[in-house]
């Protein structure tokens, strides 16, 4: 609708508020904004985008629920690519044993044997998995089997020496740090006022991609001191 103060805005980090038709450059590519007069707001874009872009929309005033509508299209991958990615999946899946590489964390698996008693099952562990999250509270696998030195399952390994499954694993998660709002843009009538925002993480400021997946804080807003 018209009246209803929803606003669309690219984050790139310019901070531009424009009512009118504009182009915004976002690194090789042109996105074409039609401004607020229409019936419709839209952004268009014809060239393939040099970088991850963000649409967020900027709701003030009267909260009406806006209606919005996107599509965008991915590049196909090569059959080059799903070979290289299929070839890589099965090298994974092959690398069963490795007795050079030591373990200082229980990481690498094992497979050693006595050579005076090459009878006796051992326990042989793999790799530990990715962790369950990438931050936070997660948990780490990984298989563990009783094995002969012919590669044959065991049955009597000692069930006191069986090396651990799972372990708990994450690190601290990045969270947003807004600042205090900047004065209104305007002495009277409607202007806007913004708010440092900043993605951290153990006190250090990271790309605020890496906050990506939490709910971002507003960081521009409309404000009115009083009427002109």
């Amino acid at each position: 609708m018209r009246s209803d103060d929803n606003f669309l805005a690219v984050k790139n980090g310019n901070y531009i508020v424009s009512a009118g038709e504009r182009d915004v450059l976002v690194k090789g590519s042109l996105l074409r904004y039609s401004g607020t007069t229409g019936q419709s707001e839209t952004l268009h874009g014809v060239k393939p985008l040099g970088e991850t872009l963000t649409i967020e929309v900027l709701c003030a005033g009267k909260l009406t629920p806006p209606r919005i509508r996107y599509s965008f299209y991915m590049p196909r991958p090569s059959k080059e690519d799903k070979a290289l990615k299929k070839e890589a999946r099965m090298t994974s899946h092959n690398s069963v044993l490795d007795e050079d590489k030591e373990d200082d964390d229980n990481d690498a698996l094992k497979a050693s044997y006595d050579k005076e008693d090459s009878s006796t099952p051992k326990w042989i562990f793999m790799n530990w998995d990715a962790c369950s999250t990438s931050c936070g509270e997660g948990v780490q696998t990984r298989a563990v089997q009783c094995l002969r030195p012919d590669g044959k399952p065991g049955l009597d390994c000692d069930a006191s020496q069986r090396p651990a499954e799972t372990r708990a694993c994450g690190k601290p998660c990045p969270q947003w740090h807004v600042g205090a709002w900047s004065s209104c843009s305007r002495s009277c009538g409607k202007g806007f006022k913004r708010r440092a925002l900043h993605c951290t993480h153990t006190e250090l400021i990271l790309q605020r991609d890496h906050c990506s997946g939490l709910r971002k804080p507003q960081e521009l807003d409309f404000c009115n001191l009083r009427e002109c």
